[in-house]
């Protein structure tokens, strides 16, 4: 009895240890103008980066992921009918990275973990207002970029982007 009792213990900790951890999730917002109509718009531009919100500072590693982010969301604008262009384009695309660490850090689990900040912030070019904004935050692994969750992150960003009633949409999947 006491060795198969010790065996299934042994047994659920072997499982346990071994499972597969979920993927990580980042906790995604965003919000248009609430007047705002996105059929008007054809095209877009890249413009200059926007800093960090405040706790997150720009590394090596987040422009890295910068350039990783223009390329997911020149395709996902592109996969919503817009096409890119330096030449006047309607919209202005504004991106923004950085990392910093998890604001209420528990003491017993030592050390707090990274979070990787992006920013998109989209601006129509004939009037310079901003008309939609989009921001996911996630746990990251300071010594890589996480290319899955970046798309995913700009995934669930974009998702409302280009509906035709700007809703604010916060969300974490």
């Amino acid at each position: 009895m006491k060795t198969s009792m010790t065996l299934a213990l042994l047994s659920s900790l072997v499982a346990c240890s071994t499972a597969t951890p979920a993927a990580k999730q980042p906790v995604v917002s965003s919000v248009a103008a609430p007047d705002v109509s996105f059929a008007s718009y054809h095209t877009f531009g890249f413009g200059l980066a926007r800093e960090p919100r405040p706790g997150y500072e720009v590394t090596p590693r987040s422009l890295e992921v910068q350039r990783r982010l223009q390329a997911l969301v020149k395709t996902a604008l592109e996969d919503r009918g817009l096409t890119e262009t330096t030449d006047k384009p309607d919209l202005i695309v504004k991106l923004a990275t950085g990392s910093g660490s998890s604001a209420n850090p528990a003491p017993e689990r030592g050390p707090s973990p990274a979070v990787g900040f992006i920013g998109i912030d989209v601006f129509a070019s004939a009037s310079g207002s901003q008309i939609w904004q989009g921001s996911a935050f996630a746990e990251i692994d300071p010594m890589k970029i996480d290319d899955a969750l970046l798309q995913r992150g700009v995934d669930h960003m974009l998702d409302g982007f280009g509906s035709v009633r700007g809703e604010s949409v916060a969300k974490a999947p």
